[in-house]
């Protein structure tokens, strides 16, 4: 962890986009296996706008939207990709079926998400990524993608998740933050926090 964990310091600071090691999917983490529905809603859904704040913890996989598509997801998600629209429109698409198809899709799902997602349009695979509810091997292949994000948006969500005592993952963001830091406020998170703005008002 030493090793891995010094290297990734050095690209962190030598760029925001660097090419990072990938987290590991906790040992005892599993995906739930819900019936999946026969029918998918695709709208777009009302992202939140404040990525600190979680989405419901309740994450059902039905949607009282009208509209029903009764179409397989992947054929939903192939009429996507290949449809019109701005990259962030599909990123919309993306995250509401996310909330519809079988939990077994979403990995693949999520894939596809953080190819489409901006760094300024961010808060659907936000709400999925600091969601403690949300499959470890989904939020493993978002919290990847974060790594390589700009610094102004990756810090913060680190410490979300990592103050989040219910994250699957919270212990990788953690051992992030000290990384990039060099440091370690065990979870005095409001130390934490302060050592954040001051690291990203001095590297801005």
């Amino acid at each position: 962890m030493v090793a891995v964990g010094a290297g990734l310091v050095i690209v962190w600071y030598m760029s925001d986009h660097a090419a990072v090691p990938p987290v590991v999917l906790p040992a005892q983490a599993a995906i739930p296996q819900p019936a999946g529905n026969d029918s998918l809603l695709v709208t777009h859904p009302a992202v939140p706008t404040n990525i600190t704040a979680q989405p419901p913890s309740s994450r059902g996989w039905t949607n009282p939207v009208q509209n029903v598509d009764p179409r397989p997801w992947e054929q939903i998600l192939d009429s996507i990709l290949t449809g019109a629209g701005e990259a962030s429109e599909k990123a919309d698409m993306l995250t509401n079926l996310m909330t519809l198809a079988p939990v077994e899709a979403e990995v693949e799902l999520a894939q596809h998400l953080v190819n489409l997602a901006e760094d300024d349009h961010y808060d659907g695979a936000a709400a999925f990524l600091t969601n403690a509810t949300t499959p470890a091997a989904v939020a493993t292949v978002l919290l990847n993608d974060l790594l390589n994000r700009k610094n102004t948006l990756k810090l913060p969500m680190l410490l979300v998740i990592a103050r989040n005592q219910d994250h699957p993952l919270k212990d990788q963001a953690k051992d992030m933050l000290e990384l990039f830091l060099q440091a370690d406020y065990s979870t005095n998170w409001d130390q934490w926090a302060s050592a954040v703005d001051t690291w990203l008002q001095e590297n801005q």
